[in-house]
């Protein structure tokens, strides 16, 4: 349903949204959304159990589309997801608005096409939890379904769903791309992890005296080192 706030994209194209239960009270409060909306909440929310892991990977890759949750995106979940196929939409602001030196405000990018504000208080993704989705999908190399605010991503969930065409083209190229994307390539992960560790190793054991680790940026690409 994301930012869909009348829920015509459910209306219009025959769309469901599948959701794992967690509990009979958020069951009722999403079907009572539902239904507020004008939306037949029995047929269109899909709720399911935990169930084993082979189980939720084959009925995973039933889906469409997921729609990663902005605030505290997917993690094991989201792997999943691109694992067996399935593309990901993810939220993550652009740099400038979190840096309050910047003109670009939270107003501004939060404010729909007919002036309506997407929400009350942006949603921030500058903790780790909320950009999990988005370096996921780079190192899957599905960078265009990052959005940069809601009312883009309330855009690429109608995309996705209503150009079918631009869809079944992404997930084909996605698809091929699985087996050598960085996001699955386990050989390539070890050995950088291999590299780090032998980079710690070496700055822990040098004898100049000099710390290295004040120099090393937080994220490092070792693969040419």
């Amino acid at each position: 349903m994301g930012q869909d706030n009348d829920g015509s994209l459910m209306k219009d194209n025959m769309a469901v949204l599948w959701l794992l239960r967690s509990g009979t009270e958020m069951e009722a409060n999403m079907r009572r959304m539902a239904h507020d909306m004008g939306l037949d909440d029995e047929n269109a929310l899909v709720f399911c159990d935990v169930c084993p892991r082979d189980q939720h990977l084959q009925r995973l890759a039933c889906a469409d589309l997921f729609l990663d949750t902005p605030a505290y995106n997917a993690h094991t979940l989201g792997c999943d997801t691109l694992y067996v196929g399935v593309p990901m939409i993810s939220l993550l602001h652009p740099t400038s608005l979190l840096d309050p030196t910047t003109t670009t405000t939270v107003e501004e990018d939060f404010t729909g096409k007919d002036g309506d504000r997407w929400e009350e208080e942006a949603v921030k993704t500058d903790k780790m939890a909320s950009r999990v989705g988005a370096s996921l999908l780079y190192a899957a190399g599905l960078e265009e379904l990052i959005c940069p605010n809601m009312g883009a991503y309330e855009d690429m969930m109608v995309k996705c769903s209503t150009n079918s065409t631009w869809y079944h083209d992404i997930v084909h190229h996605f698809q091929e791309s699985i087996p050598s994307c960085p996001l699955f390539d386990t050989e390539r992960w070890v050995h950088n992890l291999e590299i780090g560790l032998h980079t710690v190793f070496l700055d822990h054991t040098d004898d100049t005296g000099c710390d290295k680790t004040t120099e090393r940026s937080d994220i490092q690409i070792l693969d040419n080192e």
